[in-house]
């Protein structure tokens, strides 16, 4: 019987499973999804895409149109205390005054409040239509691999039939109870299970209380629940649960939820129609390594955090895209494997100062709500842009400079353009059209060059034919103008400077001012950067 042979193996068909799958086929790799669930979830899950998340979906076919739909006019959600949703005393949690604008930092918006599963959906589409296969029912019952291939054993979940499949590397992207991940035998740091919630999704007429759409995250004090709204006729109330005190998933009848959800609403005759509901256990956990030979641990599977501040996920889509655009370029030849290394050296230490922070915000917490929100206090443990804006990467896969402090942040709104940080935002002009320097990454290796530097576009070219990789390079100031002259500024260079950015929009490398030879200090960075 033939073994099926794909380039990748994706476990997991989630946020993780599915921005891997849509990222490599976008770049001319046709993974392989599989996911035991037999189809799309259509429940909520989880909702926000940070601004990295979403510079990053914008980049995949069709992704930032759908996104842009389905937020339509929602807002950055509200967030009050009360003792019900109908207390017309509900305290509002809003930003204080006089707080830098973070629409500044990127041309995305600072929130996109759409719910997990309408993501999900637009990157299922997007993955399909990229020409990646996806299998649902499906799971992973067993991985054996050598230096030359992964080879799985698949199970179809409705007929036991069980089948190999073979492939160059194998994606766990299978959550934070990752059977992948336990076949590895890959410990787990962190407090593990440090709690416990349950989820009920329900549909009601609550314009009495709410505007129609309201986009609003509501505590209530005292009573172990907390609503989430986003705007469409399905909501959510998160409700404590003690398993440690007796209590289990059966003690949640249909009858229950709709008396807790009543009771949180402060209307007991409001007509209710039960959805679903559904145990969420509250972790921490952090996977000692994510990666084990040619198996990599992404999302949840890497590591797992509390929901209070909405990181969990935007993590996930963040280690699906920074994995596989390396998987792309080591698979279609243009990157030595040892590019691979550098997913978890840069990844790893930048994720747990997240899941740090997630830990405190849920002690400041009931339900999904901080009991205070003051952006303006830099301690703070509310997600700021200075986490995932601010990130700084260290690894082969940057030309780190002399000088660099090794830090594994920095202000956003004070970019410095050093190599390891997120390419810094400027409005660029085209003619009448208005974009972003982001609006130029993604695809491949970029390099901007200053007014004044037209030796490194020529250097480019070449350095681009001799390595045999793509690389577009631009000159400020030629086809594209800065409009409001910062460039120079934000990303630390000299009008006769350069600053290479790869596919992730992460700076690699940058000459501050011209050189004497252009084309081999570029060349010598690229073939550092991609582990030639």
């Amino acid at each position: 019987m033939s073994v099926q042979r794909v380039p990748v193996l994706v476990a997991g068909g989630a946020y993780t499973g599915l921005t891997t799958a849509l990222s490599l086929a976008a770049r001319g790799v046709r993974p392989l999804l599989v996911e035991r669930r037999p189809g799309a979830s259509t429940l909520p899950k989880a909702w926000g895409l940070n601004t990295r998340s979403q510079e990053l979906l914008h980049t995949l076919p069709g992704v930032g149109r759908r996104l842009e739909a389905a937020l339509g006019d929602a807002q950055w959600p509200r967030i009050s205390h009360g003792v019900c949703l109908a207390d017309p005393e509900r305290r509002f949690l809003d930003p204080e005054a006089g707080q830098p604008d973070p629409r500044q930092l990127s041309p995305v918006p600072p929130l996109a409040w759409i719910s997990q599963a309408r993501v999900e959906e637009i990157l299922r589409v997007g993955a399909e239509e990229a020409g990646a296969e996806l299998r649902h029912g499906t799971e992973v019952v067993a991985v054996v691999q050598d230096d030359e291939k992964v080879t799985a054993t698949l199970r179809e979940v409705s007929t036991g039939r069980e089948y190999v499949v073979e492939a160059d590397y194998l994606v766990a992207a299978d959550g934070n109870t990752s059977r992948v991940r336990d076949m590895l035998g890959i410990a787990v740091e962190g407090g593990g299970t440090i709690g416990h919630m349950y989820i009920i999704t329900f549909e009601a007429d609550l314009t009495r209380y709410v505007k129609k759409g309201a986009v609003e995250v509501i505590g209530m004090p005292g009573s172990g629940s907390s609503f989430i709204l986003d705007g469409s006729e399905r909501h959510t109330l998160w409700v404590d649960y003690f398993p440690e005190r007796g209590e289990t998933p059966q003690d949640f009848t249909e009858e229950r939820c709709l008396e807790r959800i009543r009771r949180a609403i402060g209307d007991p005759g409001i007509d209710v129609t039960f959805v679903n509901a559904r145990f969420f256990p509250i972790n921490h956990k952090l996977a000692e390594r994510f990666r084990d030979g040619r198996v990599f641990l992404a999302g949840d599977s890497a590591h797992a955090c509390p929901p209070n501040g909405g990181q969990g996920g935007n993590l996930a889509i963040q280690d699906a895209y920074d994995l596989s655009w390396r998987l792309a370029l080591v698979l279609t030849g243009e990157a030595g494997p040892g590019l691979l290394d550098t997913y978890e050296t840069e990844r790893r230490p930048v994720v747990n100062i997240t899941l740090e922070r997630e830990v405190e915000l849920a002690k400041i917490s009931e339900g999904r709500v901080p009991a205070s929100y003051n952006p303006a206090d830099p301690n703070a443990p509310i997600p700021m842009p200075k986490e995932y804006l601010g990130f700084r990467y260290h690894s082969a896969a940057v030309r780190t400079e002399a000088d660099d402090d090794g830090s594994l942040q920095e202000d956003p709104w004070h970019p410095t353009g050093r190599p390891g940080g997120r390419a810094p935002h400027v409005v660029l002009t085209e003619g009448t059209r208005e974009l972003s320097t982001h609006d130029l990454f993604g695809r491949g290796f970029v390099l901007l060059a200053g007014q004044e530097a037209p030796d490194w576009v020529v250097a480019a070219e070449k350095a681009a034919g001799t390595l045999g990789i793509t690389l577009d390079a631009h000159r400020i100031g030629e086809r594209f103008t800065d409009r409001d002259n910062t460039w120079c500024d934000r990303y630390g260079v000299e009008p006769t400077g350069a600053v290479l950015v790869r596919p992730d929009a992460v700076v690699a490398w940058r000459g501050r001012k011209a050189a004497d030879d252009p084309e081999g200090e570029l060349t010598a960075a690229l073939t550092a950067v991609l582990a030639r």
